[in-house]
């Protein structure tokens, strides 16, 4: 048995810089854990070359696989991606209707990009190929795969949430994309939420149940990597002697970054004695940098990063420390490392993996993560809030750094069996398992 996996993104990237191409490894969990998978057991991946040279890599053979790249016209990828990818869907499973912006030429070309992705995977398997299809922008290619008359079994990982049954039936093509998604042979979420919203929806619209069969495997990080022992060691010398609270996000509107500078600032209100005590280092990673919402977005946290430091500033301390660029690996993993508490609190967010690999690699922190990350329902032994409660927020942050040693690594413990023996590599085991 061999493995097709099939993704958006490629796990490296050529680019050109100056009179050089310079390849690049793009980060992620999900990334991560497939590449690790097909090193093991071999096969084909399949994905969209971004980067701006990618048209000359076309094919590409890596440790015991070979990497095939698609490539798309600027319209291709203005309306698969741009308009209905990311328009679209990404509004909608996350439940910001006013957002959401309707254009059914976007959907037939989003629809003739997944056609296009289907196509490639016909020239590329084998009797025994098992394809997996991974996130909401390739959820068509199941129904072309059927239509093409490939008997391959499919798996279909869904990497963010998965609505509730109302709030899907807005989606115009709801019909066709959740009907193709359950030609799969197995489809996995990440929660027994989103489990169940899947297969509700599904009976909503068709009074039956999917033909898939539906799991909840949440994603896992690579432990070994994300270790203390890994982190290296940083000048701190301003901050040494306060409590460090950290947070790293994507730009994006589903991250709850303004929310979570208001809360430092109700924080300093109702509890003025921790003034001078405490320091926020606030990550932001930039995202879309030429989409005039996120460019608006990141003036408006800018401003009221700048308004609370500006109230509560002294000589000698600045609360919130932010920082607008993408940071390295072994820097992120110093910063876990220093950090007495992590900040995770997204509006809403399909897992997140920055919870898990906080817990992976501190030895003293403590994690405060939003009840509607998919991530809480599995780190029970974090601190659950609501993201959009200023002082539950708040009071949180002071209960992490007043929490004794005792409780602190009693939780950690605990989180920290959870994170390692659900791995990266026991979900892929555990997904393949399923169609084995």
């Amino acid at each position: 048995m061999n493995y097709l996996i099939v993704t958006n993104s490629c796990p490296f990237s050529h680019d050109k810089q100056g009179n050089k191409i310079v390849t690049t490894s793009n980060v992620g969990g999900v990334a991560t854990a497939l590449k690790s998978m097909l090193e093991k057991f071999g096969g084909t991946w399949i994905c969209w070359g971004r980067g701006s040279a990618d048209e000359n890599f076309c094919e590409e053979k890596y440790n015991n696989y070979t990497l095939k790249r698609i490539m798309l016209t600027r319209r291709e990828r203005q309306g698969f991606y741009e308009e209905y990818s990311n328009g679209v869907l990404w509004p909608l499973f996350h439940y910001f209707r006013d957002k959401i912006k309707f254009m059914p030429v976007s959907y037939k070309i989003y629809n003739e990009v997944n056609k296009k992705f289907a196509k490639e995977i016909s020239q590329n398997i084998e009797n025994n190929s098992v394809i997996w299809i991974n996130d909401y922008q390739l959820t068509m290619v199941p129904f072309h795969l059927r239509q093409m008359g490939i008997k391959n079994k499919i798996i279909f990982t869904w990497h963010i949430p998965w609505v509730s049954k109302e709030f899907y039936s807005i989606l115009p093509e709801g019909r066709d994309i959740i009907q193709s998604l359950s030609m799969s042979d197995v489809l996995t979420f990440h929660t027994k939420l989103y489990t169940n919203n899947f297969t509700e929806t599904y009976r909503f619209l068709f009074n039956e149940k999917p033909h898939s069969k539906v799991y909840s495997i949440p994603l896992g990080i690579d432990a070994s990597f994300f270790s203390y022992e890994r982190a290296r060691k940083i000048k701190y010398d301003g901050i040494a002697n306060k409590k460090i609270i950290f947070s790293i996000d994507r730009l994006d509107y589903t991250k709850g970054l303004i929310n979570r500078v208001l809360a430092i600032e109700r924080m300093l209100k109702k509890f003025p004695e921790l003034a001078g005590k405490f320091v926020y280092v606030m990550n932001v990673t930039p995202s879309r940098t030429n989409v005039p919402e996120y460019i608006k977005m990141k003036k408006e946290i800018e401003m009221t990063v700048g308004r609370v430091n500006g109230e509560f500033s002294t000589m000698s301390w600045t609360p919130i420390i932010y920082m607008y660029r993408k940071i390295k690996d072994s820097t992120l993993l110093s910063y876990y490392k220093i950090a007495d508490v992590a900040l995770i609190t997204p509006l809403i967010d399909g897992l997140n993996l920055v919870s898990k690999e906080f817990i992976s690699v501190t030895r003293k922190g403590v994690l405060i993560i939003s009840k509607f990350a998919g991530s809480a329902c599995y780190l029970n032994d974090a601190l659950h809030v609501n993201p959009y409660n200023l002082d539950e927020i708040a009071d949180a942050i002071v209960t992490a750094i007043n929490m004794d040693e005792g409780e602190k690594y009693d939780r950690l413990q605990k989180l920290k069996m959870e994170v390692q023996k659900k791995d990266s590599t026991w979900w892929y085991k555990k997904i393949i398992s399923k169609v084995a």
